[in-house]
């Protein structure tokens, strides 16, 4: 942090700096800095001075306007970490609060007039919350025509309720001229900033210019601290005749020079919210008066200054060479975008839908699991008891194959065996039958085939222990406390194993016989051990 700007940008902005702030020049960036930290100290003192001595006591109305006015600059000034939700719906009641108690507190204002600044003054908040509640799961590409209306709408209205204020200001006639001229550069300050962001696009001073909105949180100051001046009577309100052409001026340095007709909608105008999207859209999600425009958006380069024309032009370009069947750089799925005919003769599945594609995948995974099912219960019936003497109706038999080096397990249903599992594995046991608590992992040898497993739950201990014809024979322990112990699925077949907690809740004694290919495994209570 030594020798850059962030010391000096926390300091003066109280956020930490982005990216660009780093590669930006540190002498330009400590001046506007220094510039800034002056307007910022200027805010500050007019919003701690001591208000002025009251002339007349005030109404009930006034004092809670004067408290909301605080609670607004004071929500302004320090930074929130509370959810985007939470912080929207804050801001919304403190405005609606301010707007009311304006209205009231306002003299020298018809009836009409009120009417026309709650109206408008609901624009702003209603837009607001509902952009907060409303939650696309699916964003759009592009934004589309009504909600672009929607934006400038919503600006819009916000400019006629700072004008409306400042105009009942002025009638009311107990704030300062001061006051009134702050109140005016917060109503000019957005067209200010937006002209500072077509001249310096993607430089420092954009983000230092966007921070110019403390007018608004002074101008909020000073209206509370007057709050308790007496009304005056004013005179007629005179519109000076330079405020018409110095509007029309201003308005015209928004809208900015048609001076590249050639860049119609890429990089070069500066609204990324068309071209957020990092990866190239389906050409059947994208309308096709939008697909120029998806493609260069995908081609775009901001560190190259490439004209839409030229960019389209390539692109075609390329077209061309791919159906004549010459080699081409360009990515097929970035080509369909201008030229889905060309591309989809080649790649017919570049043509495809999105909800297309994810339907062909469902039906592919369901072919697999179906196939998966009839090879398993293929396999399953190829299993065998291998204690055919011993019978129960508490036994099942199923395939089990081991293709990850993994066990499977018997647990109890209903109990946590996430501590046991972590047990077991840092054991490191080489047996292959491991248990800890409510949990049992059975390891099979690593081969090439099915493992055909069989358990038998027993309400008495077994026959005695017989080794002829088995590699190993393996005892343990296992608690079930809710008097369900399930196998795992051990195939596709989806072969449902009966509960092997024969005798209710207890400790229960697991037998593993096992050799290549087979495991037998008898479920029994421990207490009957023979």
């Amino acid at each position: 942090m030594i020798g850059t700007a962030t010391p000096a940008w926390l300091v003066t902005m109280w956020y930490p700096p982005d990216e660009i702030v780093g590669r930006s020049p540190l002498v330009p960036v400590l001046a506007w800095l220094l510039l800034l930290g002056l307007v910022n100290a200027w805010m500050l003192w007019q919003v701690l001075r001591v208000p002025a001595p009251m002339a007349l006591p005030m109404r009930s109305a006034a004092t809670w306007l004067r408290l909301l006015l605080y609670a607004n600059v004071v929500w302004s000034l320090i930074p929130s970490f509370l959810p985007d939700l939470v912080e929207t719906v804050i801001g919304v009641v403190l405005r609606l609060s301010l707007l009311v108690l304006f209205t009231v507190v306002f003299t020298r204002s018809g009836l009409p007039f009120r009417l026309a600044l709650l109206l408008f003054g609901l624009v702003e908040p209603v837009a607001l919350l509902a952009s907060g509640l409303v939650s696309d799961a699916r964003p759009q590409l592009f934004l589309g025509p009504a909600a672009k209306a929607t934006v400038m709408a919503v600006g819009a209205a916000a400019l006629v309720v700072m004008a409306l204020l400042l105009l009942a200001q002025w009638r009311d006639g107990r704030w300062s001229r001061v006051t009134l001229l702050i109140g005016w550069g917060t109503f000019v300050s957005p067209f200010l900033v937006e002209l500072v962001d077509s001249l310096t696009s993607g430089s420092v001073i954009e983000s230092i210019a966007e921070a110019m909105d403390v007018l608004h949180i002074v101008w909020m100051a000073r209206t509370a601290h007057e709050l308790n001046h007496e009304p005056r009577r004013r005179a007629p309100l005179r519109v000076p005749a330079a405020v018409a052409p110095v509007a029309a001026v201003l308005l015209l340095m928004v809208v900015g020079p048609e001076g590249a007709p050639r860049l119609t909608y890429a990089w070069r105008n500066g609204d990324l919210m068309d071209c957020w999207v990092r990866q190239p859209p389906r050409v059947a999600d994208v309308p096709a008066r939008q697909r120029d425009r998806a493609y260069l958006c995908a081609v775009r380069k901001p560190d190259r200054e490439v004209s839409d024309q030229e960019l389209l032009s390539r692109g075609r370009g390329a077209c061309v060479r791919f159906a004549a069947g010459e080699p081409v750089k360009a990515r097929p799925a970035l080509l369909a975008l201008i030229c889905p005919d060309v591309i989809g003769r080649k790649y017919p599945d570049l043509l495809l839908s999105s909800a297309q594609i994810e339907q062909q995948q469902a039906e592919e995974e369901k072919l697999r699991r179906e196939q998966s099912a009839r090879e398993a219960r293929e396999e399953d019936a190829l299993c065998r008891d291998p204690w055919p003497a011993l019978r129960t109706r508490f036994q099942a038999t199923a395939s089990y194959y081991d293709w990850d080096s993994q066990p499977y397990g018997i647990y109890d249903a209903e109990a946590d065996t996430g501590e046991d599992t972590e047990a077991m594995w840092s054991a490191g046991s080489s047996s292959p039958l491991v248990t800890h608590g409510r949990l049992a992992l059975i390891f099979t040898p690593a081969q090439d085939w099915a493992t055909c497993v069989t358990a038998k739950a027993l309400r008495s201990a077994p026959p005695p222990l017989r080794r002829s014809g088995w590699d190993k024979v393996v005892e343990a322990d296992i608690l079930s406390e809710s008097g369900r112990l399930v196998m795992q699925t051990l195939s596709a077949s989806k072969v449902r194993f009966p509960n092997l907690a024969r005798s209710g809740p207890g400790r229960y004694r697991l037998r593993l016989y096992t050799r290549p290919g087979v495991d037998l495994i008898l479920v029994y209570p421990a207490g009957k051990a023979s």
